[in-house]
């Protein structure tokens, strides 16, 4: 008496072109039918334990994309815990706010007979921070391609400005938390200094400080990561973000035409009457400061995200 019998059928390799979005390699896609199953059936099988990504075809043509777009929130949310997670972004951090704890300490030092004025703490923090933010910004943007992680983040989102604008706005955000952290230390450093030394406590301000603070910090981020774009190495956009401005301020002083013109064309010059305590800035104060960052922000970022998009992932 014969049984019944069950046959498997071996799997068939179907060769199949795939496009990885940089260029086109030539693949195999694989069809494996397990008993009981229809060829169809067992691909929605390996569909939906890859969590729904990819549908595999019988007809031997490219794998078929099924599942959602990755969601910008968890794009930003990755985006942000890179730039805490890697050893060069925490130590910057770190860097930041011993920096701003350790400039507070001089001021208080310094005006510890009568107390120290809210004003001066906190200007005088946000120095060290002008220059540090700015490399944060860099290492968002340029510190995968250094180290080559940059094929893992595009295989994951292909859609590299969509990267880059997570990128950019999780280095905002990190940006526009460090100086209300600056702003709530300085004034605590205020009413220490003030109770220590039997002073008044004042911690008025005039409102168009605090916007120039925040405009500035954000400004230099976001240039920070308009550099590290453009130049996608960490060593030789830093470089670049300290010696061109140092430049700038050389041929300023040196060219009549340039000094006559220096607050359309230097940012640091444009910049000074954000912080200043007397007056809010005019309106041709703030189109200057646009102008400036037109040449030293937008167009450098321009620049390098459209070099990302073009450049090859390796």
């Amino acid at each position: 008496m014969t049984g019944p019998t069950s046959h498997t059928q071996a799997p068939t390799t179907t060769p199949g072109p795939l496009d990885d979005q940089d260029g086109t390699m030539t693949g195999t896609t694989s069809t494996t039918t397990h008993p009981g199953t229809s060829g169809s059936d067992g691909g929605h099988a390996d569909a939906s334990r890859g969590g729904g990504r990819t549908a595999y075809r019988r007809d031997g043509e490219a794998p078929e994309l099924t599942g959602g777009a990755l969601p910008f929130s968890r794009l930003l949310r990755t985006e942000l815990r890179k730039t805490v997670d890697t050893r060069a972004g925490r130590w910057l951090l770190i860097v930041i706010v011993a920096l701003t704890a350790l400039a507070m300490g001089l001021v208080m030092w310094f005006g510890r007979e009568n107390g120290a004025d809210y004003s001066t703490l906190l200007l005088t923090a946000v120095l060290p921070q002008a220059v540090l933010l700015p490399v944060l910004g860099i290492l968002t943007a340029a510190s995968e391609w250094s180290q080559r992680t940059a094929l893992v983040t595009f295989t994951q989102e292909p859609r590299r400005l969509r990267v880059m604008t997570a990128k950019s706005l999780a280095a905002l955000l990190l940006g526009l938390a460090v100086v209300a952290l600056t702003i709530g230390l300085a004034v605590l450093a205020h009413l220490a200094s003030a109770g220590l030394a039997g002073g008044d406590v004042d911690l008025s301000l005039p409102g168009h400080v605090y916007g120039g603070i925040v405009v500035l910090q954000l400004a230099y981020v976001l240039m920070g990561v308009a550099f590290g774009a453009l130049f996608l190495n960490v060593p030789l956009a830093i470089a670049a973000f300290f010696v061109l401005p140092v430049l700038m301020n050389v041929v300023s002083m040196t060219v009549g035409w340039v000094q006559d013109r220096a607050a359309w064309i230097d940012q640091n010059v444009a910049s000074l009457p954000l912080t200043t305590l007397d007056a809010a800035p005019t309106g041709e104060q703030w189109a200057q400061f646009g102008a400036t960052s037109v040449w030293w922000v937008l167009l450098p970022l321009a620049l390098g995200l459209w070099r990302v998009a073009r450049r090859e992932v390796k």
